[in-house]
């Protein structure tokens, strides 16, 4: 029995035909046979066993009554165990399907090495990108593959042209990964975010690659720094780096001085509407950046790819050379043309008033994130003050000697404080709150989240009007707490997770959008319609980006004052209104 199924079966079979063979000899014996051959007797026999047959009353003697009796219980219990086993065979490997980890077969798949449940942004953006494509996703942690599937499903929704495969593995261990075809994926992607484990991931992932004709792409988020990574790894392009703490942080800095952008970095990053492509546009070969840009139709030129290079809203004399790529923010890849590039005129260049100065940025809380969103809040920052912080918290991150653009004014009171709270915002501009790292996540974002709350009342109490921008480490969190119609925004990983799978895409955006967050060179700003003199005013989208264009700027879309953000439309013609506002890529 201990050697499985297929023994217990023929062990069941070896019973009933030893009872026919003995029922027969027996019926023989006593001469109860009625003229049957043996063969034809033996038959008989296992035939009434198999089919737990039992005699009538009046079958013939006592004898040959009890004799078939007999052989119909050793049936009967012949036929039960046969189900039970079958069952018991089947529940086994039901279960196997379930719990143990298949063999991927597909190529061209997508492996996620690390899951978190409550974070769904990456595999959603996954799911979105591939279209109406077939792709199989596999999902990749040591939690149980049925737990992570019903997690998963019940949060997220799975298109039927998306096979999502889960499977219970360390993903630091090679002999573990190895059922998930990785030679033969087209990305793979590193989620265990602590970078020490992102390096033994990584190194499990290229031990399997070492004979393999061709490398996927290999891109990881990680949340501390990506120095720890060996230089000739980053440096060769093996692998892409997205350091979702400083993606965050950035994306707080930009959000907080200019209340509504935040939608327009919504749609850069997520896979519904507008995305940035590299494309070869051989017509634009020869022609001044200027001309192109202007004469593009399906979509928004940014600027050029050349020789691995980002050139973001370049000079518009920049002649596009043989082999520059044009970074294109459109629908989809390939809609974009050039139409009539002959009939577009040069802009006269122009300049913007200077900007105005920001009094006090206030910020409630500190983690590592503090000095990256201090140095890319905008040089028109006057003050900033640190709220509620420890002299042993600022001496850990500014030290004697560090210069910055802004005044920094610590302050160590108690932030929980309603009257010291109300102390520290009364003058502030824009308030940013960040996460407490000490503690767990769910309870660091129950904390923001009363934060917030206290923050929205003080304004209405006291008529303020400060701006909140706030750090959360879930995502749900996020939606919990986000106020439709409210300028307030709230950051969670999803973002970064959102950035991942676009850099999963292409590679080439991480630099992209490193240079679009990092506060020296091309950023997005959000400057009001009525400082380029077009306000209320109706023209073409050629002469609206024409208009733009001279002042040095890339039009992306407008941000109108009901909130929402539209990108342009090449179809239709445009009268901004009062009070709408401009987002757009420059330097300044």
């Amino acid at each position: 029995m201990s050697k499985g199924t297929s023994s217990m079966i023929k062990l069941l079979l070896a019973v009933v035909l030893f009872m026919a063979i003995l029922v027969t000899v027996l019926v023989i014996v006593f001469h109860l046979a009625d003229g049957k051959n043996v063969i034809a007797l033996l038959w008989d026999n296992l035939r009434a066993a198999m089919s737990s047959s039992f005699p009538a009353s009046n079958s013939g003697s006592p004898l040959y009554v009890v004799l078939y009796t007999l052989l119909g219980l050793t049936g009967m219990i012949y036929t039960s165990m046969l189900i039970s086993i079958f069952s018991t065979s089947m529940r086994g490997k039901l279960l196997a399907l379930q719990t143990e980890n298949p063999h991927i077969l597909e190529k061209g798949h997508v492996v996620v090495l690390g899951f978190r449940s409550g974070e769904y942004a990456l595999l959603e953006q996954l799911m979105i990108s591939a279209g109406k494509e077939k792709r199989t996703i596999v999902v990749v942690d040591v939690k149980s593959r049925v737990d992570m599937e019903q997690d998963i499903r019940t949060n997220v929704n799975v298109p039927k042209n998306i096979r999502l495969v889960t499977i219970n593995s360390s993903t630091e261990i090679t002999a573990e990964l190895e059922c998930c075809n990785i030679p033969s994926a087209s990305r793979v992607i590193i989620c265990n975010r602590n970078a020490g484990k992102t390096i033994k991931t990584y190194l499990a992932v290229n031990t399997l690659l070492k004979d393999a004709e061709q490398r996927p792409k290999i891109i990881a988020a990680v949340d501390a720094s990506a120095d720890a990574f060996p230089e000739d790894i980053v440096s060769d392009g093996e692998i892409s780096i997205l350091r979702s703490s400083n993606v965050v942080a950035r994306l707080i800095a930009h959000a907080a001085t200019q209340p509504g952008i935040f939608p327009a970095f919504l749609e850069m990053i997520d896979f519904t509407g507008f995305e940035f492509y590299f494309e070869d546009i051989p017509d634009a070969c020869g022609l001044p950046y200027w001309k192109v840009a202007l004469a593009l139709v399906n979509g928004i030129a940014v600027g050029l790819y050349r020789e691995g290079k980002l050139l973001l809203n370049p000079d518009i004399d920049t002649p596009v050379l043989h082999g520059d790529l044009l970074v294109v923010f459109e629908e989809e890849q390939g809609n974009a043309k050039l139409e009539r590039p002959e009939e577009v005129t040069m802009p006269e260049k122009k300049s913007l008033p200077s900007l105005q100065p920001i009094p006090e940025v206030a910020i409630l809380g500190v983690n590592d994130s503090l000095p990256t969103v201090i140095e890319e809040l905008p040089d028109n920052v006057e003050r900033i003050r640190l709220a509620g912080l420890t002299t042993s918290e600022y001496a850990k991150y500014f030290h004697e000697g560090d210069s910055f653009a802004s005044e920094i004014i610590p302050d160590y009171r108690n932030a929980d404080s309603e009257e010291t709270l109300e102390d520290m915002v009364k003058d502030a501009t824009h308030v940013i709150v960040l996460s407490d790292p000490k503690k767990r996540e769910e309870d660091a974002d129950t904390d923001t989240m009363v934060r917030i709350i206290r923050l929205r009342n003080l304004k209405k109490k006291l008529g303020l009007h400060f701006s909140i921008t706030a750090e959360m480490r879930c995502e749900n969190n996020r939606k919990l707490i986000s106020e439709s119609g409210s300028e307030d925004v709230v950051v969670a990983s999803d973002m970064s997770a959102m950035m991942l799978a676009q850099v999963a895409e292409d590679p080439r955006r991480l630099g992209l959008f490193n240079e679009l967050l990092d506060e020296q060179g091309c950023e997005v700003y959000l400057k009001p319609l009525a400082d380029f003199g077009i306000s209320e005013t109706k023209m073409t989208v050629r002469e609206f980006r024409s208009n733009i264009y001279a002042y040095g700027y890339t039009p992306l879309g407008i941000r109108t004052r009901e909130g929402s953000f539209q990108v342009l439309d090449d179809n239709v013609s445009i009268q901004p209104k009062s009070g709408d506002c401009l987002v757009l890529i420059g330097e300044e």
